[in-house]
């Protein structure tokens, strides 16, 4: 346990001095020689941001100066505490070895004396948490006060979604399998699984035990793909046709280009501008046994990877917060700051104006991003009506309201808006 808190709290301090858990996971978990405990250090790390809120609350209550140094393996330990079936002695005594091997033995007895102190007052600190937006919704202040005013109706349901486990989904490869075969080798093979509610994604599974990808059968054979439900509604709205040019703007990690090419028989082009996070377009492209172009390019960068051949179809799934996908990467939530939305809304206006320049006339483009902010959703929507004259929007958008999708136990958010070229 004591190699676990380290390393937890070592990702815990990284995160919170503003580097994402894609960065920080592949260098901090090489510090672990066992996979199981490099699995229970990084659940750990998910669950002490999920409810960072609450375990700074709780410091607070707990210490009048808080110790340099020690400050996240102390979170750490409280969420294991409060959070986790481990025991609580043996939290304790790990995080007291822990401080000695960080170089802070003279306050080991410190890091000893909060602990016991939390499980004695930990039902005064839980009732006083309650009263408190940060410590309860596990949210910035600004963010819990957008969403409450955007979604006064919703808001509570997006916070309590954002502290659940993400669920396990799987796109079935129709090309390779019906939903209804592989639902049967599922049971054939006692894998408890169950559809989605409430959203229409024709090919999705969510298996109701996660496992891993080693233990998801037909994975490694194409019959399937893992892929969050409301991502799943993303390709099936392009409308798309046999021999259709399509454009995946911003492709990786590809699950929406394979998507595609699982529908249709398309001349697909996958792009990206990061060579690295490409690969594994081409992995997942090899792995599902199809076929598209792939090259790394800026989008908004026309000049450098345009034939001039226009496209029928368009995928922008644009840069954007994350605001979606909290409970998935729940570092989000703490690396966001207000300012950063006018940063993407200003990347998702290049992009989207840079793409419509290759869409064909009558061809479509669909715009989507896995946010919930309406700056970067129907007010895009908008600003891109206003400007460009020859582009008109779905009519379903409009009878729906916006094609948003909020997060809830059973997918992430998304939104989605179909344009097409007059």
């Amino acid at each position: 346990m004591i190699d676990i808190q380290l390393v937890a709290q070592a990702c815990v301090t990284r995160v919170k001095l503003g580097q994402s858990l894609k960065t920080v996971f592949p260098q901090e978990m090489g510090k672990i020689n066992s996979r199981g405990d490099q699995a229970a250090a990084k659940n750990t790390v998910y669950g002490a941001l999920r409810y960072l809120g609450y375990l700074e609350f709780a410091l607070d209550q707990l210490v009048t100066k808080r110790p340099n140094g020690l400050v996240n393996l102390l979170l750490v330990a409280i969420y294991l505490i409060e959070f986790t079936r481990a025991a609580d002695h043996a939290v304790v005594n790990a995080s007291v070895s822990a401080a000695k091997q960080l170089g802070f033995t003279k306050l080991s007895g410190l890091v000893n004396g909060v602990l016991r102190n939390y499980l004695r007052q930990c039902g005064d600190i839980r009732a006083a948490a309650a009263k408190n937006d940060a410590a309860s919704l596990q949210h910035q202040a600004w963010w819990i006060e957008k969403l409450r005013r955007e979604y006064p109706d919703q808001a509570a349901m997006v916070f309590a979604s954002s502290l659940q486990h993400p669920n396990l989904a799987l796109r079935v490869n129709t090309r390779r399998i019906s939903l209804e075969q592989y639902l049967k080798t599922l049971e054939q093979q006692k894998v408890s699984w169950r559809r989605p509610e409430n959203i229409t994604a024709n090919a999705a599974v969510i298996l109701n035990e996660p496992v891993s990808v080693h233990q998801i059968p037909g994975f490694f054979d194409g019959l399937v793909s893992v892929q969050d439900v409301g991502a799943q509604t993303t390709a099936t709205r392009l409308d798309l046709q046999p021999g259709h040019k399509v454009l995946d703007a911003c492709s990786a990690p590809g699950g929406k280009a394979c998507h595609i090419l699982e529908l249709e028989d398309v001349h697909l082009t996958a792009l990206d501008k990061d060579a690295t996070r490409l690969l594994r377009v081409e992995e997942n492209l090899s792995r599902l046994d199809l076929t598209a172009k792939t090259q790394v390019a800026d989008a908004t960068k026309i000049e450098s990877w345009w034939d001039a051949e226009a496209y029928d179809r368009v995928l922008l799934d644009a840069p954007c917060s994350a605001s979606g996908v909290v409970r998935r990467h729940p570092d989000v939530k703490w690396l966001r700051r207000e300012k950063d939305i006018d940063s993407f809304v200003r990347q998702q206006r290049a992009l989207l104006s840079a793409t419509w320049k290759v869409l064909a006339k009558g061809g479509k483009l669909l715009y989507t991003t896995c946010s919930i902010f309406p700056e970067e959703n129907e007010k895009q929507v908008q600003w891109f009506l206003n400007g460009q004259s020859d582009a008109k929007i779905d009519p379903e958008y409009e009878a729906h309201n916006g094609h948003l999708i909020l997060p809830n136990d059973s997918h992430d958010g998304f939104f989605h808006a179909l344009f097409e070229k007059k």
